[in-house]
This record gives structure tokens, C-alpha cells and sequence, in this order.
């Protein structure tokens, strides 16, 4: 099995800017219509800066990050970083990825009327088919507007939030495309979109979703879809978890350099995994990020039917 192991000091040569507050007009608080039943799904997005993206903002890859049980993306905006360094979304703003922190379904400010329901376990469907097609839904429209590149999509999830990532990636890739051209090689992708999961202290399950069964099926070298799975070694509730989805998914070899198996020796789960000196997983992070999706090569698209434009 190829593993590959994070010390604290590695990859200390990745350029990281300076901690700088967050201008107002750098990000925006929206609310986004879960697909099927409307549920309100509270974001905050990051719009790609031009100065920062290579090519222009329609070449901007696009992240969106998911927190974990009983978390809101606050967790994210303003506690992903150790002292003195950018949130991890700020960070990867100011390097040319657009960013969309998510509140889930009954988390964070993602609530009916100010229900705090419980959430019950047909919830975890309605994340993957409604409130990730909304967040989706959202992206398409950025991306006509050229202000991202949706087919250079990336999710990065923590705790239960692993396998609705994972799920929803599956989901995306089983889209059927457009029937807008005879030839199927040209015909317009309704989805086919993400191609990087990072999965942090990943669980096995919500629901009926199990991320090991999505991996399975993301794993095709076909897909070229990417897996980084950050667990802390010590973590004793996560870690075979996440040694598992990772083993899944390299038992195809070819999977090695799209693949890579984060493992800080801590006990620190999920997000907080982030707040640890950066070489922990702050950095490794970063680099997949930057290696597997800001470099990739999928240049924009027109994603309307060709019968519709």
C-alpha cells in the first residue's frame, strides 16, 4: 500500500500569505435553495480574486468546504488555521480558488423558522440530493458568468460530512448528459465535475450513504478523480475508517499518484486537525489542492445545452 506520512516539518517550503483580515467585499453570506424541497442552505462565499488566478477568474478552481457533526461553517471561515495564519478558505482565495463554506441541513444558521430539529437519518439523502444540487446549482451559475471554472471542483469534508461528499461526488459523476449532439463524446456533462475529495477524519457512514462504497466507484482511473484522506494516528475513532477508505480506493495502482494517505501523529479530529503547527495538515492540504486541482488542465465550458444556447 502506498502511504504517504505528514511530519510536522515537511513541506515547509509552500508559500503561505501573510494572516491579513478579510475585506467585506472579499466574501458574501447567501442563501441557496436546496434542490427538491427548497431548504434553505445558508453559504459564505469566497469569489476567486483575478489578481490572484493564473488565466483569469474563468480558470479559477472552485472548493467547497463541508463541517462535521454538530459544527457550522463558521468552524471553517474563521477557526481553520493555526495562530497567525489565514482560515483555510481565506488562504486559498488569496491563491486563486474561489471558496463556498457550507451550512448543512439543521446546522449552523441552516434552519426553518429557527428550528433546531434534530437531525434525523432521511436528513443525510436530503444533504446529498438537495442541499449539495444547490450548492451545485449555485456554482453553474457562477461559472456561466465566468467567475469559475465548475469543471475544476474540489470538496473537502470532515467527520460526517465525508460520506455526503463522497456520495454527492458519486452522484455528479452518474449524471447522464445532455442528448444535444450525436456523437456521446460531444455532447454537453451535466456533472462529471468534482474531481478532488479530502476527506478529514472521514466516518463511514450517514445515513445510507457509506463513503467507502462512493470511493469504490470514483476510483476508476477513467474518472481521474483525486482522494486525500487527513486522519490523526491517534485518533482511535476515525483512523481505521480512513485507512480503509484510502485502501479502497489505491487497490487500483494507477491510483498512487492521484491519491495520498495524510496521517499527523495526534489525536486531533476533523477541523482542529487544521489548527495544529501548519505542516500537520494546513500545508499537505494545500499542496494536494494545488497539484490536483488548480493545475489540472480542464479549461471552460459553456455547460447549457446546445439546443438552449
Amino acid at each position: 500500500m502506498h502511504r504517504f506520512v505528514v511530519q510536522y516539518a515537511v513541506l515547509a517550503t509552500v508559500f503561505i500569505l501573510p494572516c491579513s483580515a478579510i475585506a467585506q467585499e472579499d466574501f458574501q453570506d447567501l442563501v441557496v435553495q436546496a434542490a427538491g424541497d427548497r431548504f434553505p442552505i445558508h453559504i459564505t462565499y469566497f469569489p476567486a480574486l483575478e489578481s490572484a488566478v493564473s488565466g483569469g477568474l474563468s480558470n479559477a478552481p472552485v472548493v467547497v468546504l463541508l463541517h462535521g457533526e454538530k459544527e457550522s461553517r463558521l468552524i471553517w471561515n474563521k477557526g481553520s488555521s493555526p495562530r497567525g495564519v489565514n482560515p483555510f478558505p481565506v488562504e486559498l482565495q488569496k491563491r486563486g480558488y474561489a471558496v463556498i463554506t457550507v451550512d448543512l441541513r439543521k446546522h449552523g444558521e441552516s434552519l426553518v423558522e429557527g428550528q433546531k430539529d434534530d437531525v434525523r437519518p432521511d436528513d443525510y439523502g436530503k444533504m446529498i440530493l438537495g442541499d449539495m444540487k444547490g450548492v451545485k446549482d449555485f456554482i453553474q451559475e457562477e461559472h456561466q458568468k465566468r467567475n469559475l471554472n465548475m469543471r475544476k471542483m474540489g470538496i473537502v469534508a470532515s467527520g460526517f460530512s465525508a460520506p455526503i461528499a463522497a456520495a454527492f461526488a458519486e452522484f455528479d459523476w452518474r449524471q447522464v448528459p445532455y442528448d444535444d449532439a450525436p456523437i456521446p463524446a460531444q455532447r454537453t456533462p451535466r456533472g462529471q465535475d468534482v474531481k478532488v475529495l479530502i476527506l478529514v477524519s472521514p466516518d463511514a457512514g450517514a445515513g445510507r450513504a457509506r463513503t467507502s462504497k462512493s470511493v469504490g466507484f470514483l476510483k476508476s482511473p477513467s474518472m481521474g478523480v483525486s482522494l486525500q484522506v487527513v486522519v490523526g494516528e491517534e485518533d482511535t475513532t476515525s483512523f481505521r475508517a480512513a485507512r480503509s477508505i484510502y485502501q479502497n480506493f489505491t487497490t487500483i495502482k494507477d491510483n498512487d499518484q492521484r491519491a495520498e494517505f495524510v496521517t499527523p501523529k495526534v489525536k486531533d479530529a476533523g477541523i482542529a486537525l487544521l489548527r495544529l503547527p501548519v505542516g500537520a495538515a494546513y500545508l499537505p492540504m494545500l499542496k494536494f489542492l494545488d497539484e490536483q486541482l488548480k493545475k489540472r488542465d480542464d479549461p471552460w465550458a459553456d455547460r447549457r445545452s446546445r439546443l438552449e444556447r
